[in-house]
């Protein structure tokens, strides 16, 4: 039987009767002496006081049969009452969680719009939570803005985890099928696996790299219901979104970035290699005076060192490091890398790269042949992140 939103305001306004356990809910209030709480599609979320400490109760709209194994010892059984009549009702199953200070990842985007240097830090902090994530032994389900809070000192926590993957749920057949928005177009609920986070991942930190690169692109493509990208439309080559992306990371040698948003256009919801792409920085690089040498996988250029790529395959051409720099090609735009894969001079179109030799690349462009000298560095600047 269905609930209604109002139905448990109601309830949890006036529960001292209405529960088994918790007995009357100390809910917090809003000004107007309200009850705080969250709506979504299937549940609403109060915000309350239990054992001295804020939580968060949810409470459920429709039915939910998995949410006893989903969340274990979370879950209080048959919890809550909810009266049917004068005289007659039903028990029903809540989820009693630790309640995260902070603000949603779309709230944290939104407030740092056009500013850059808030949206880099962002993208850098999103990108290390879902390496981390894409590394758990369970998987979110319905990853999206809405479903992330960034806490007061900038880290990004998982909530709602109705749609959640774990070994011992697989025998499981889940009624969630994410969010269209940032799912891949051939999601369903009958993909249920370790690799339901790949897509969304690569959609969010394609979104917020690309709005810290330039802020004005949320003016023209965000909406209430997307970042920048709508799945169905990259999918299948018809994104004006995508395609500026695309250009804005290639010509400012954003490599990984580029790399990981070309795997929107993936056939499958699985992307191979995500993790490795979200984790890497140029910052983190170990540094060694022997540089290391050009390898090949899957069709794309990187570099190893010992058998390990330190710099992962990312790049469409490249050649060996020459006078420590190295040319790679990121889409149509080529550039010099350091050692550490760190961007130095952004060359754009060019026809053909030479490497260094005794301080000087050449470069032709147009038939036209051009020096590039090493000192000459900051007349192809490296991108602004």
């Amino acid at each position: 039987m269905l609930v209604t939103v109002l139905k448990y305001v109601e309830i949890i306004a006036h529960s001292r009767m209405f529960t088994r356990s918790l007995g009357a809910i100390d809910v917090f209030t809003d000004a107007a002496m309200r009850p705080v709480f969250i709506a979504g599609s299937r549940s609403v979320v109060f915000k309350i006081r239990h054992g001295g400490r804020a939580m968060m109760l949810k409470c459920y709209t429709s039915p939910k049969p998995n949410i006893r194994r989903i969340y274990g010892e979370r879950c209080l059984r048959e919890e809550l009452f909810i009266p049917e009549g004068t005289d007659s009702g039903r028990w029903a199953d809540v989820v009693l969680c630790d309640w995260i200070e902070g603000r949603t990842l779309r709230c944290a985007v939104a407030e740092a719009a056009g500013d850059g240097e808030a949206l880099g830090r962002l993208a850098r902090e999103f990108d290390r939570f879902a390496s981390e994530l894409l590394g758990a032994e369970w998987t979110h389900g319905d990853l999206k803005p809405d479903n992330i809070i960034v806490d007061c000192g900038g880290a990004m926590h998982a909530i709602d985890f109705d749609a959640v993957y774990r070994p011992d749920l697989a025998d499981l057949r889940s009624d969630e099928a994410g969010t269209a928005a940032f799912q891949h177009p051939l999601r369903t609920a009958e993909l249920y696996d370790d690799s339901m986070d790949d897509y969304p991942a690569a959609l969010i930190s394609s979104a917020l790299h690309a709005l810290a690169a330039d802020p004005t692109l949320g003016g023209r493509y965000d909406t209430d219901e997307i970042m920048l990208f709508l799945p169905r439309e990259v999918c299948e080559g018809r994104s004006a979104a995508f395609d500026e992306v695309a250009e804005l990371f290639s010509a400012r040698g954003m490599a990984a970035s580029y790399r990981i948003l070309m795997m929107l256009r993936s056939p499958s919801p699985r992307l191979e290699g995500l993790r490795e792409l979200l984790e890497w920085s140029p910052d983190d690089a170990e540094a060694c005076e022997t540089p290391p040498a050009l390898a090949c996988r899957d069709g794309l250029w990187g570099y190893e060192r010992g058998g390990r790529f330190v710099i992962p395959p990312m790049f469409d051409d490249g050649f060996e490091f020459s006078e420590g720099l190295a040319a790679v090609r990121t889409g149509r735009s080529w550039h010099f890398i350091t050692t550490s894969g760190r961007t130095v001079m952004n060359l754009g179109e060019c026809d053909a790269v030479k490497p260094f030799s005794n301080g000087t690349a050449v470069i032709m462009r147009g038939g036209s042949r051009v020096e590039v000298d090493k000192t000459e560095a900051a007349n192809y600047p490296p991108p602004m992140l």
